[in-house]
């Protein structure tokens, strides 16, 4: 088992900040491209090595996310509407993620198959978004982080458009 923990920047234009371990030591750089359509996300390892990029897609109706690790493999997010709350899809189908909880207030958990990958807490009372990230399997520990940072996005989004 694994803790991260995101702090962001109280007012942010792009995103900037570094996703830390339990002794305050970057893990991850948080890099957001400045564009006017669209949305990408550069996340680096502590060296600056690249580890994947979350590029948003504008011409879809629900917002899309997808992610391309240094590796080659790519998942994606979309968001859907279901009876009064929205949901968030992970493909591909194959990899067998999902998200359960309260995404909306970010306190959700990831399963792969339903085995717990790894939980998602945001802090109250913060001047600053603050989460802290507790990973059970290191495995999925990049996908965990990515999944994150998308859902983060996804529902600043959301807040910005109502």
């Amino acid at each position: 088992m694994r803790q991260l923990y995101i702090r962001q920047k109280v007012f942010k234009i792009l995103d900037h900040y570094a996703v830390t371990d339990a002794a305050g030591v970057p893990v991850y750089q948080v890099d957001q491209e400045f564009r006017f359509f669209g949305h990408t996300v550069h996340v680096t390892g502590p060296a600056g090595e690249p580890l994947f990029t979350i590029n948003r897609e504008i011409f879809t109706l629900l917002p899309r996310f997808v992610v391309t690790f240094a590796d080659g493999r790519s998942l994606n997010l979309r968001s859907r509407f279901t009876f009064i709350r929205r949901r968030i899809d992970i493909g591909p189908e194959s990899l067998g993620l999902e998200l359960q909880g309260d995404l909306f207030n970010m306190n959700f958990t990831l399963h792969q198959n339903g085995r717990l990958v790894g939980s998602i807490h945001k802090a109250w009372l913060t001047l600053s978004d603050q989460y802290e990230l507790v990973i059970q399997d290191e495995a999925y520990e990049l996908v965990f982080v990515a999944v994150v940072i998308a859902v983060d996005r996804l529902l600043d989004e959301a807040n910005s458009s109502s």
